[in-house]
This record gives C-alpha cells, sequence and structure tokens, in this order.
C-alpha cells in the first residue's frame, strides 16, 4: 500500500552551494553574477533572458543546468515561497554553539544549547516588546520603499478588486482580494510590491495590513514568548519512579551502544563552516585588466 503525503512540501536545495559549484565550473565572475541574477528573477521570461545572457558567453551551462535544473534553485520555478531567503545562516551559529560544548556529556551539551536558546528566545522576546509599528523593522523597510516607488506609478482601477499599474518600464496587474501581481513579488515574498502598494493606496488601503501575518510583530512576539524549562535535576524521577505520576516505567537502564574508539586525536572541528555572510574578493590586474591576478603578480 502506498502512503500519502500528509503535507504538500516543496524542497530547495542551498543555493549558496550551488553557486559555488558553478563559480568552480566555470571560473567567470561575469557568469556568477548573472547567474544570481536569475535566481532571483521573479518571472519565468525574465530567468529565461539570464540564461540567453549566459549562454552567449558559454555554451557549456547548457550541461550545468542538466546536472541542477533550475526547480531547485530559481525562485520563477519554484513551486512554493521563500519570502526571499537563499541562504542558511542560521546554522553557523548552532554549529559554534555545539562545537563549544561537544566534549562534554550528552546530559551537559544538551543543557548547554538549551541555555543559549533560552538566552536567545529572551534578547528576541525583549527587542520584540519594544516595537511599536506593526510590521518587524526590516519588512516596515520594504513597505516604505515600496510607497516610494508607487508614487511614480499611474493607476488605472478596472473593477473592486483589479487595478493595472502604469510604469515607465512596464505594465502590471493586481488584483488586491487574491493578493496577486503580475510581477510575482507579492505572492514569493509575503509582502505588497510597489504596484500593489500603488493599488491598495489608491483604494485607501493600508498596505501594511496586507502583508503575510509571519511579518508582524505580533507573530514575532509569539514566536518567541515561550519558556524552555526544565526542573532542576535533584527533582528529577529515578528509575521506576514514574508509575505513581502516571510517567512510562522502564524495567531496563538504556544504555550507550558500543563504540570502538578510533586511532589519533580526535579532531576539534568535526564539520567545516564556510562564510556565507561575504562572497570571496577577486582581484583584477591594473595591466591586462583580467580577473584572478594582481599587477604585482
Amino acid at each position: 500500500m502506498l502512503l500519502k503525503p500528509i503535507f504538500q512540501v516543496h524542497f530547495m536545495v542551498f543555493v549558496y552551494v550551488i553557486s559555488e559549484n558553478f563559480r568552480d565550473t566555470f571560473k567567470n565572475t561575469k557568469l556568477v553574477n548573472i547567474f544570481w541574477n536569475a535566481v532571483y528573477a521573479l518571472t519565468t521570461v525574465e530567468f529565461e533572458s539570464k540564461i540567453v545572457e549566459m549562454m552567449e558567453i558559454s555554451q557549456e551551462v547548457i550541461q550545468w543546468f542538466q546536472l541542477f535544473p533550475p526547480q531547485l534553485w530559481a525562485v520563477a520555478y519554484f513551486e512554493g515561497v521563500r519570502y526571499g531567503h537563499f541562504t542558511l545562516g542560521v546554522t553557523e551559529m548552532l554549529y559554534n554553539w555545539a562545537l563549544d560544548c561537544h566534549e562534554l556529556p550528552i546530559v551537559q551539551m544538551m543543557e548547554h544549547i538549551r541555555n543559549q536558546l533560552a538566552i536567545w528566545f529572551k534578547n528576541r522576546r525583549e527587542m520584540g516588546m519594544r516595537w511599536t509599528s506593526i510590521l518587524v523593522p526590516s519588512a516596515e523597510k520594504q513597505i516604505s520603499e515600496a510607497i516610494a516607488d508607487a508614487r511614480s506609478y499611474q493607476v488605472l482601477r478596472a473593477n473592486e478588486v483589479e487595478f493595472e499599474i502604469v510604469s515607465t518600464e512596464r505594465t502590471n496587474i493586481v488584483d488586491i482580494r487574491s493578493r496577486v501581481c503580475s510581477c510575482r513579488r507579492w505572492q514569493l515574498y509575503g509582502l505588497p510590491c510597489a504596484h500593489s502598494t500603488a493599488a491598495l493606496i489608491s483604494c485607501g488601503q493600508n498596505a501594511h495590513l496586507f502583508a503575510e501575518h509571519c511579518f508582524t510583530v505580533e507573530s514575532y512576539r509569539e514566536t518567541y514568548s515561550q519558556m524552555i524549562p526544565i526542573p532542576d535535576k535533584s527533582v528529577w524521577n529515578e528509575l521506576g519512579e514514574g508509575a505513581n505520576s502516571g510517567a512510562v516505567k522502564h524495567d531496563t537502564p538504556i544504555r550507550p551502544p558500543k563504540i570502538r574508539r578510533p586511532p589519533g586525536r580526535p579532531k576539534k572541528k568535526v564539520l567545516r563552516v564556510e562564510n556565507l555572510k561575504w562572497p570571496k574578493r577577486v582581484v583584477q590586474c591594473g595591466r591586462c585588466h583580467l580577473l584572478g591576478h594582481s599587477q604585482k603578480k
């Protein structure tokens, strides 16, 4: 019997890893920059135009796309919503926490990580309580930029919910009931784009109220409102004492598996953490203007 999936989940790979593979394969800074433009492209038409630009530089990108299809890394072909997130920088912080205490016994190590999470929750809970806006600061900034851009657009109202937004670049269709814009930024990022903001302002609506709930200060406060309480070790139930309190009683103690210590000194860093914040600096020769070396060399 086949098991049906419980949740409809869409998966994408870590774009940073894909970009590093692309960089190592072609070793062309211009190609890498166009690749990132293709990653952020919101429509298939814009994405295909970037692919054509890359093919004009190197025809070998066709073979690379066969190994890494756009459905795994391109926003234009992703069926889910990434809300503008393409990296997992938080994993580096979590790994550093585990690195500081990985030599401790398992109970002490978990307690160390729990304390770090408790401090993390406390700091963000206090920061969220100081905010007085509807949306978190990063979302507020994006809405403010959209409002500024919307002032130069011409709004043509088709009916109660549909609008035609005319700009010097192109014309977009907005449906404020379905929260859809033909540029696809609203539905992919969860925040009203400049086109939808212009439509909302024209009919007297507050653009902040049309953002996804995850961007609100209320949602942020709910995220970090809970505690991670664990009672002191002195009040833990001993083995076999859980029968009266309703807990599960274990007659046989659980022992760790037997392992054989490998030869050599154990490594302190078992994983290599890359710097995910800034790309590596590419030098350019001042004499021949080629990349990869400096004039001194």
